[in-house]
C-alpha cells in the first residue's frame, strides 16, 4: 500500500510515521540515544493495545454499605463469590484496592475481575472497598485512614460474614493508585496478605515528584517517607509480589526499578498505557498469580 491517498496526497499517517523517523534518526545522529519504549513516543505509534471484552462471570456479587470508624462515614463495598461458594469451604479472598477516583463497581465490571476468574477457571472471592478517592490508601492529616478501613475493618467483616480466606489465603492487589495501595499493604502488613499485585503501580521515587502535579498524594515529607512504598522496598523481601505496566504509561521507569528493587519481584513492561485495556489484558496472569500463592 503505496503512502498516497486517493487524490494523490501524501496521507498524514505517512508524515506521521516520517516525521518519527526523521526526529529518531536526528536524535541518534546527534549522539543522543533515543529510548523505543519511551512513554510518548509508544503512544504515538499507537503502542496502547486493544481494549479486551470482560469475559462472562458465574460469580454472585453482593454489595452494601459500612460505616466505618477510620473513615468517618459511611462507605460502599462490594464482595464476588465463586459459584457453589460454602462459607468455610477455603476460598481465597483477593482485597482490591481502586485506581484514583473508582469504586468497586470498576473492579467487578470495568475491569471486571470475576469475569476473567470465570473464564479461567479460577476460585478465588474479590473484596473491594470503596472510599479510596483520591487518598492514596493510607492514613491522612485530616483523620481519614482508608488503610485501615481496608485492613481492619472492611476484610475482617468480609472474612466473618462470607467465609472466605484466612491464614494464607489473602491476597491484595490493585491498579493505579490502587497498585500503590497493594504494595503498601504488602509492606506495612507482612501478615495480612500472601501474595501482592500491582498493575501499573502509581509509585512516586521522591516526595517531590509525588506532589508534582498531584499535591492529593501526599501530606508532608514524613508522610511520603512512611507510607510512600518507595522508601522501605526492602520490607516486600518476604512477600510474594507482581508488578505489570505497559511501556508507553507514564509509571513505567519506575515499574522497571521497582521489579530491579523488590527481592523476588515478577512480572514486566509490557506493551500498553496506563488505561483500561492494559489492565484488562494484564488480568488472566495477575489471578493465576495470586491462585498459586493463595491455594494453601
Amino acid at each position: 500500500m503505496s503512502g498516497m491517498d486517493d487524490a494523490g496526497a501524501v496521507s498524514r499517517r505517512t508524515l506521521l510515521l516520517g516525521g518519527l523517523g526523521g526526529a529518531a534518526a536526528g536524535l541518534l545522529a546527534g549522539g543522543v540515544v533515543y529510548e523505543w519504549d519511551n512513554p510518548r513516543f509508544v503512544r504515538l505509534r499507537g503502542g496502547c493495545g486493544d481494549t479486551p471484552p470482560v469475559p462472562h462471570s458465574d460469580y454472585r456479587v453482593v454489595t452494601g454499605t459500612f460505616d466505618s470508624v477510620a473513615m468517618g462515614a459511611s462507605v460502599p463495598w462490594s464482595v464476588a463469590l465463586p459459584p457453589g461458594h460454602q462459607a468455610g469451604d477455603g476460598t481465597p479472598v483477593v482485597l482490591c484496592l481502586t485506581g484514583l477516583g473508582d469504586g468497586p463497581d470498576v473492579v467487578m465490571n470495568g475491569i471486571g475481575f470475576p469475569g476473567f476468574a470465570t473464564a479461567a477457571g479460577l476460585r478465588l472471592a474479590f473484596a473491594a472497598p470503596g472510599g479510596g478517592g483520591n487518598l492514596y490508601w493510607h492514613p491522612r492529616a485530616d483523620g481519614r485512614d482508608p488503610l485501615g478501613w481496608a485492613t481492619d475493618e472492611f476484610l475482617p467483616m468480609v472474612e466473618k460474614r462470607f467465609g472466605v480466606g484466612g491464614a494464607n489465603r489473602r491476597g491484595v492487589m490493585g491498579w493505579s493508585m490502587g497498585g500503590a495501595g497493594a504494595l503498601l499493604v504488602a509492606q506495612q502488613r507482612p501478615d495480612l496478605a500472601r501474595a501482592a499485585v500491582a498493575l501499573s503501580p502509581a509509585v512516586y521515587p521522591s516526595y517531590g515528584a509525588a506532589r508534582s502535579g498531584h499535591d492529593y498524594t501526599f501530606d508532608s515529607a514524613q508522610d511520603w517517607q512512611r507510607y510512600g512504598v518507595w522508601p522501605h522496598l526492602d520490607e516486600l523481601a518476604g512477600a510474594a509480589v507482581r508488578i505489570d505496566c505497559g511501556g508507553a504509561d507514564p509509571f513505567a521507569p519506575t515499574a522497571r526499578r521497582l521489579l530491579d528493587r523488590i527481592p523476588g519481584a515478577v512480572g514486566g513492561i509490557g506493551s500498553g498505557c496506563h488505561d483500561e485495556g492494559f489492565w484488562r489484558r494484564s488480568a488472566p496472569a495477575a489471578l493465576r498469580f495470586l491462585a498459586a500463592h493463595l491455594s494453601g
